[in-house]
């Protein structure tokens, strides 16, 4: 099965946010904020949870087996750009790296999310075989964002504004940031079918510095 690790590979401690998913069809008894004693409840947002994580550390998140899904943010929680912020703390929104690990159907996946902006530099790498994106099957085990505008062709990563990877369906969600230029191929999310008996990890990693352009 599946694990998840989040490492801060910046040289400051830096506030992690953990929103976990609802449980559905796929995801019948997934874990929670209760089941990992290290994150804090925030207050008025069920199914989130916070930690400090210092410089050069790593938090892993081992869910025993059961289903796990959600999104890993940084700096402040997930949200549209912040008025007077500076970059990190959302002046061009954020960006969060989501997973669903362990289904008991369909297939475990992870991407980039810049649908909301961007506020940091992450990497995603997951450890095991079989990862691939979803338009040419292409084997891939590593994704990371780019800069605001430059998401086009980055496999595994949703550009700003674009809700359904290759166009923007329904309204903008963050009406302030310029819709960018969409995936031309859905190539969104990385992907592979379940596998019961691997002993995996999905790491994200905060990285120093902005995104490249």
């Amino acid at each position: 099965m599946t694990k998840l690790a989040v490492y801060n590979a910046t040289n400051e401690a830096v506030t992690v946010y953990l929103t976990f998913g609802a449980s559905g069809p796929v995801c019948p008894n997934p874990v929670g904020v209760g089941d990992f004693p290290i994150l804090s409840p925030v207050p008025d947002s069920p199914g989130q949870g916070t930690l400090t994580l210092v410089a050069g550390a790593t938090e892993e998140f081992d869910p025993n087996g059961r289903c796990f899904t959600g999104n890993v943010g940084f700096f402040i929680a997930p949200q549209c750009p912040v008025t007077g912020a500076d970059f990190n703390h959302g002046k061009e929104g954020t960006n969060i790296g989501e997973f669903t690990l362990n289904v008991t159907q369909g297939d475990e996946a992870f991407d980039i999310s810049c649908v909301n902006g961007v506020n940091c530099w992450m990497n995603m790498s997951v450890t095991g075989s079989d990862w691939s994106d979803g338009a040419n099957n292409t084997s891939i085990n590593s994704i990371e964002n780019k800069a605001l505008q430059n998401n086009e062709g980055n496999p595994g990563v949703y550009p700003v504004n674009c809700t359904d990877c290759i166009q923007l369906v329904g309204d903008p969600p963050c009406p302030s940031l310029p819709i960018g230029p969409p995936q031309t191929e859905r190539i969104c999310n990385i992907q592979r079918a379940v596998q019961p008996d691997s002993d995996d990890t999905l790491t994200i990693t905060l990285k120093e510095g902005t995104p490249p352009s």
